[in-house]
């Protein structure tokens, strides 16, 4: 019996680092996505427009293409502008979302995939500077040919971010990424492709930092595709799917569950 269970455990084990960590069964039946859910844009072809099913996001597209299940960008000038949104009384939160960007520039630019934030760039300050919240593909000349995901938060006006985390590791282009930015009270994190980012990178603020939509300093904007770098628009190229925004810090079971779910 004692050689069956050192067995059984040394399979569990391989199966973890070969696969990652698996929801049970009786998790899988306690985990309830909708709860909290204020947003669900879901991103596909099935009315020819993004419908929010859960809040009362509009949105309006920008040459976008609707695909079978995802919309497509093509770096230029498609983007998605979202209105009647009432995110400012979000302290805390998660957002879930996926994504695969066909071409990552490494100079002078970014592949912006959700902007909240000001309608104009800042102009006084290089970066991603946008008064608001960003997720974001590549960050160069900040980080030196950079390819890696940024979680972004500009709680200062056209300042430096008052808070700021990277995937520390490069995407890959043409790879879908399953990416949940997490806020809670006290704390914040991440997950890629249903694993918690343990090795993320501070360039501004840390782990206990707790900075979400409500600390926006503008709420004029909500793009997907579209952002700024260094006063210049910027677009995204490639495809994004299913964004899914809490009001509530999602755990890593959730997390899971989405990732294993939601292709």
């Amino acid at each position: 019996m004692q050689r069956f269970t050192t067995l059984l455990l040394g399979l569990l084990i391989l199966l973890t680092v070969l696969f990652g960590p698996v929801i049970s069964e009786t998790n899988a039946e306690e985990v309830d996505i909708k709860k909290g859910l204020v947003s669900y844009l879901k991103l596909n072809d099935t009315s020819s427009k993004i419908i929010d099913t859960v809040g009362q996001i509009q949105s309006e597209n920008n040459g976008a293409t609707f695909r079978e299940d995802n919309i497509q960008f093509d770096g230029e000038d498609d983007f998605i502008n979202l209105t009647n949104f009432n995110l400012k009384n979000l302290g805390q939160g998660s957002i879930s979302l996926w994504f695969k960007v066909e071409d990552i520039p490494t100079q002078d630019a970014i592949r912006p995939l959700l902007y909240y934030g000001a309608k104009d760039p800042c102009t006084n300050m290089p970066d991603a500077s946008n008064q608001g919240l960003i997720i974001e593909v590549a960050h160069d000349p900040m980080h030196f040919q950079s390819k890696n995901l940024y979680f972004t938060i500009f709680a200062d006006g056209c300042e430096y971010p008052s808070f700021c985390f990277d995937s520390r590791e490069p995407m890959q282009e043409k790879t879908w990424y399953h990416f949940v930015a997490v806020v809670g009270e006290d704390f914040n994190t991440g997950y890629l492709n249903g694993q918690e980012i343990t090795n993320r990178r501070y360039n501004f603020g840390n782990a206990r930092d707790s900075e979400f939509f409500e600390d926006a300093v503008k709420d004029e904007a909500f793009w997907i595709g579209k952002g700024y770098w260094d006063a210049k628009p910027m677009y995204f190229k490639g495809d994004i799917k299913n964004i899914r925004i809490y009001n509530r810090s999602l755990n890593k079971d959730e997390v899971q569950y989405i990732y294993q779910n939601d292709l």
